[in-house]
């Protein structure tokens, strides 16, 4: 279910941001079902408010690390970096909050059978009951508090999903008239076959290193111009895994090549192998055994493919009218800074 999968990949930053949001509404504003009444916790601070209700810093700081790359986390990311990639956070914030409520306007619920089957499966997730409320100590987060981030979240999909998803999907039949009205875009482009022999250098490699990888090259190509075979030269000098398949690089399209292999292939006779070429990464000698001229590719072939292309591009443009509208009517205040 992907209410579940999301929350699943969400649930382990959010449930500390959860412990942190104890704030009161102002006198007069209901309490939103997310929010609990108690003490401020020290470190959490307010970071916005969305039509009065305060979102605190936890659950900001839990968006941006969720943002970052398990391998660098914070080490290696910039102060510039880290500044982009709390705003991102931050309108990700306000945007959830805002389709939040507009779900709980719109009385969409999540189901006691729903938030505790995804409580569940979030305990699996952790390798037990014992060892997930274990985990939510150690967070300073309760049972109560992971049960209305469970209700918070699944809330949010299901108002997405009655606004968005299902509305978005794109027909066969409205896939062949994009099809008929745009036939330059399903052109497979002019595709060559290429095979290479690459004796590879390292680009830090010392200049006797580069000579012999030149001198290696070079042998190759007197005896292909002495009519040894390509297959049997590439299996004998190239350092490319190709090697043992007589330097088969497959099809590639005209254009996607690197500059200098690009103006090569370009004049190079069928068959012929070229001269050696000197890269950045050692010295090659190629050959093109085939071009394929520019094809027309039919509706079936591409039908799939664009249906899905189009309905996750309407799914797209309807989220953003949607986050759009929600946004022009809202009111959001950031605190003033030093406060």
């Amino acid at each position: 279910m992907k209410i579940l999968s999301l929350l699943l990949a969400s649930l382990a930053v959010c449930l500390a941001a959860s412990a942190a949001e104890q704030a009161v509404p102002p006198p007069g504003r209901a309490m939103p079902s997310h929010a609990v009444a108690g003490p401020v916790r020290p470190p959490a601070h307010e970071v916005v408010r969305v039509n009065g209700v305060p979102l605190m810093s936890g659950r900001l700081d839990a968006a941006v690390n969720s943002l970052i790359p398990a391998e660098s986390f914070h080490r290696n990311v910039s102060a510039e970096k880290m500044e982009t990639l709390r705003q991102r956070a931050l309108q990700t914030l306000v945007d959830d909050e805002l389709k939040y409520q507009d779900g709980v306007r719109r009385m969409v619920k999540a189901s006691g059978a729903e938030v505790e089957t995804a409580l569940a499966q979030a305990a699996k997730r952790y390798g037990g009951r014992r060892t997930f409320e274990d985990a939510l100590g150690q967070a300073g987060a309760s049972m109560a508090d992971t049960r209305r981030e469970i209700r918070r979240t699944i809330t949010i999909q299901k108002v997405s999903a009655r606004t968005v998803g299902t509305r978005c999907e794109v027909s066969r039949d409205e896939a062949a008239r994009f099809f008929r009205a745009n036939p330059d875009r399903f052109v497979e482009p002019e595709q060559l076959h290429i095979y290479a022999i690459t004796v590879g250098v390292d680009p830090s490699s010392t200049a006797q290193q580069w000579s012999d990888a030149r001198s290696r090259a070079a042998t190759a190509r007197a005896e292909l111009g002495a009519g040894a075979s390509f297959e049997d030269m590439a299996l004998k000098y190239s350092t490319d895994p190709s090697r043992t398949t007589g330097g088969d690089m497959g099809l590639v399209h005209r254009g996607s090549l690197s500059d200098t292999f690009e103006q090569v292939a370009r004049d190079l006779p069928l068959g012929r192998p070229s001269d050696v070429i000197e890269t950045l990464y050692g010295y090659h000698i190629v050959r093109v055994s085939e071009v394929r001229p520019p094809q027309k590719k039919t509706f079936g072939e591409v039908a799939t493919g664009l249906r899905k292309d189009l309905t996750a591009k309407r799914c797209t443009d309807l989220n953003d009218a949607w986050v759009s509208g929600l946004r022009a009517r809202a009111t959001v205040v950031f605190p003033e800074p030093g406060r």
